[in-house]
C-alpha cells in the first residue's frame, strides 16, 4: 500500500475514533482499494455512528491533532447528501489543505450499510471499511464520472453482489435507474 499522505491521515483519524471508542467505517475513494482497482484519492471520507457529546469529545480531540473545525459545525450544523446527514472538517499537512467529510450514521439506510460493514488492511493494520454493495451505492448517490467508473470496477472484480439488496436500496435512495444501467454494462442485469 502506498505511503500516500491520505493514508496516512486515514490512519490517524480511525486511531482517534478507536481511543474515543466511536464505531465507524470508511467510505469514498480509500475504500474502493479494497473492492477494485486503486485509484488516486485527495479527501478523506468515514462514516460515524456517534451521539453528539461523542462528536463534540472528537472535536475536541481532532483540534488537538490540527484538524480545523468550523464553529457552525461545532454548533451542530449538518450537510445533508441523499438524506444522509455530514460535516467536514480540514486537516494541514505540510502545504496542502486536506478534507475529511463525516457522515452520521441517522437514516435506516446506514444503519444496514454499517451493520454489513468489512475489515480489511490500511498500511498493516485492520480497519472497518464498507462493504461492496454499499459502497456501490454511494458512489451512485454521489454520481461523479470518478464515482461511476468506480461502480463498474467494483460490479466486475466483485462478482458475488448481493443484487437484491442493491435493488432495494437503489430505489430507497433514488438511484434505481443508474444501478440497472451499471449492471447492464457490467452484464450483471436479470
Amino acid at each position: 500500500m502506498s505511503e500516500h499522505p491520505v493514508f496516512a491521515l486515514a490512519t490517524d483519524l480511525l486511531a482517534i475514533l478507536d481511543e474515543l471508542k466511536i464505531s465507524y467505517m470508511l467510505i469514498g475513494g480509500v475504500s474502493v482499494r479494497f473492492w477494485a482497482l486503486p485509484r488516486p484519492t485527495y479527501d478523506l471520507d468515514v462514516t460515524v455512528s456517534a451521539d453528539e457529546s461523542q462528536l463534540q469529545a472528537l472535536f475536541i480531540r481532532l483540534e488537538k491533532e490540527g484538524y480545523v473545525i468550523p464553529d457552525d459545525v461545532r454548533r451542530g450544523w449538518r450537510d445533508t447528501l441523499a438524506g444522509m446527514k455530514k460535516f467536514a472538517v480540514r486537516k494541514f499537512i505540510a502545504r496542502d489543505s486536506w478534507r475529511v467529510d463525516v457522515f452520521l450514521v441517522t437514516t435506516e439506510y446506514q444503519q444496514s450499510a454499517f451493520s454489513r460493514r468489512k475489515t480489511a488492511k490500511l498500511l498493516g493494520k485492520d480497519v472497518w471499511t464498507i462493504g461492496p454493495e454499499d459502497l456501490v451505492l454511494h458512489k451512485l448517490v454521489a454520481g461523479r464520472e470518478r464515482d461511476l467508473a468506480d461502480v463498474g470496477e467494483i460490479l466486475a472484480l466483485t462478482r458475488d453482489m448481493d443484487l437484491a439488496y442493491l435493488r432495494k436500496w437503489a430505489g430507497v435512495l433514488g438511484v434505481a435507474d443508474g444501478l440497472e444501467e451499471r449492471l447492464r454494462r457490467a452484464g450483471l442485469a436479470t
